[in-house]
């Protein structure tokens, strides 16, 4: 917020011409940073692709002297082009998606996995160059196990009568994990637990998906199964499914 958006820059704590928190956060990773990049993991046959850095959501290029400064992008298909030229640098045939919002096409209700839970309420938030970049992906013959992001809360905004949708499969097969559980932190009798999100994949397919709940000495103190991969699969008279079609 203080770094990209114009009302953050003026309540800023810090002098930001002297200090870039947002540079030193992406730096904190290391490697491991895959925002417009990749990793291989040869031992997994996978590389895990991320998406664009901090994104706000929705169908409006937000922030873009941000973008433009510290990554060099200006629109949503320049961001797209970074995210598939990572993807054309990938080393194994299945890819997970990173993002920090979720692709567009997985419903505009405000309870959808990236549905406008606010005023004007309803909407598909997600990012459209995310969307276009699976497309890509999947003309360049990749396989989509997993697509993970987060950003919309499961808490909704207008209800407390239910939870954010948190998860979807589409027409190819690929499981999408909002995993924004909110407060990640939580203080019980003075020790504080903090959630996690648990993929578990075998030969290229998402097996089970958990939400779990971890002590300060770090055994798990509880677990939510999210998914479990069907022992069988059946085609049956009003089935539906669901495809990603461009933006």
């Amino acid at each position: 917020w203080d770094t990209a958006t114009p009302w953050g820059r003026e309540k800023c704590p810090n002098d930001r011409t002297q200090e870039d928190r947002a540079q030193q956060q992406i730096d904190l990773f290391g490697e491991a940073h895959v925002g417009y990049g990749q990793l291989d993991s040869p031992d997994l046959n996978l590389t895990v692709v991320g998406t664009r850095p901090f994104s706000w959501g929705g169908p409006e290029w937000k922030y873009q002297d941000f973008y433009r400064e510290q990554f060099g992008v200006n629109s949503f298909e320049e961001s797209t082009d970074l995210i598939v030229k990572a993807l054309e640098s990938a080393l194994h045939e299945n890819v997970i998606f990173i993002g920090h919002n979720g692709p567009t096409g997985l419903g505009d209700a405000p309870e959808d996995p990236v549905g406008r839970d606010w005023k004007p309420m309803g909407g598909d938030f997600g990012d459209p160059d995310f969307t276009n970049a699976i497309i890509e992906s999947r003309k360049l013959g990749k396989k989509i196990p997993l697509v993970a992001f987060g950003h919309m809360h499961h808490k909704l905004r207008h209800t407390n009568k239910q939870l954010r949708k948190c998860l979807d499969i589409d027409g190819e097969g690929t499981l999408y994990l909002n995993a924004a559980s909110v407060p990640r932190i939580i203080d019980t009798e003075g020790q504080k637990r903090r959630n996690f999100s648990i993929v578990s994949m075998e030969a290229g397919i998402i097996s089970q998906v958990a939400l779990v709940w971890v002590g300060h000495d770090l055994t798990i103190i509880s677990e939510e199964i999210l998914y479990c991969q069907p022992k069988s699969v059946f085609n049956f008279p009003g089935g539906k499914s669901r495809a990603l079609h461009p933006p």
